[in-house]
């Protein structure tokens, strides 16, 4: 448990704060990604796939949180975009600065990937195997959504850099991102124990930040397209 925790409290922080600004929404998840698969591997082979949560799921229980999620959260999102003040708080610059290509695989590559599934087989596959071995159901649960929350500084402070916030709203948005992720964190593994693996929690995870990242891109461009100046008109002759 003590390395587990080390690794979800410390690595990415320390990461994303080292790597230049431009390369830490690429590097970053792939340097994470590596290593939580590997971690996630090592853990299936030594414990067994099942005992940390990745045994198949025959219920399709996962497709229909995916599908509900994506539901909820897009109802959300056109709310935001639909109010100018939400909207801003919605946009991220960095997304709504992508290529196509780029966003597409950004969207739909990274982020189901190397964030919501190897994130999901870290820490509620090994990590909350480990956890319930030592202590009760509870102390598990919420120490883990707990290191869930702490693996999000380093996001949250790279999110408020990217957005120009002040140094104070900066804090301000990082402890929300971090409490925001630990309650997150908490449904996810209580839906793990739910569903007996981590499948639904991965479709939940990768609904909420796909769907969200489509948003926040859109957002982004309406944003930009507002603030720029209007063309001047031609005078008739």
């Amino acid at each position: 448990v003590v390395p587990l925790a080390a690794y979800a409290i410390a690595f990415q922080t320390v990461l994303y704060l080292s790597l230049p600004s431009r390369l830490r929404t690429l590097v970053a998840p792939l340097v994470t990604g590596v290593i939580g698969a590997a971690l996630t591997v090592a853990a299936g082979a030594f414990f067994g796939f099942e005992t940390i949560g990745l045994a198949p799921v025959g219920n399709g229980a996962a497709i229909v949180w995916g599908l509900a999620t994506v539901l909820v959260v897009s109802t959300i999102g056109t709310i935001m975009m639909s109010r100018p003040q939400l909207r801003a708080q919605l946009a991220d610059p960095r997304l709504a600065e992508l290529s196509p290509v780029k966003a597409f695989t950004q969207i739909f590559v990274r982020i189901p990937v190397f964030t919501a599934l190897i994130e999901e087989a870290f820490f509620r596959g090994v990590l909350h195997a480990a956890l319930m071995a030592i202590l009760p159901v509870e102390a598990a649960i919420w120490l883990g959504a707990g290191l869930f929350g702490m693996w999000h500084v380093g996001p949250g402070i790279d999110q408020a850099q990217a957005g120009n916030k002040t140094k104070p709203a900066g804090a301000v948005h990082t402890l929300i991102t971090v409490f925001a992720t630990t309650l997150a964190g908490a449904f996810l593994v209580w839906l793990r124990i739910e569903t007996g693996s981590i499948w639904a929690s991965v479709a939940v995870h990768a609904g909420v930040n796909m769907t969200m990242a489509l948003f926040a891109r859109y957002a982004g461009r309406v944003n930009r397209a507002d603030s720029e100046p209007a063309a001047t008109p031609i005078e008739a002759r």
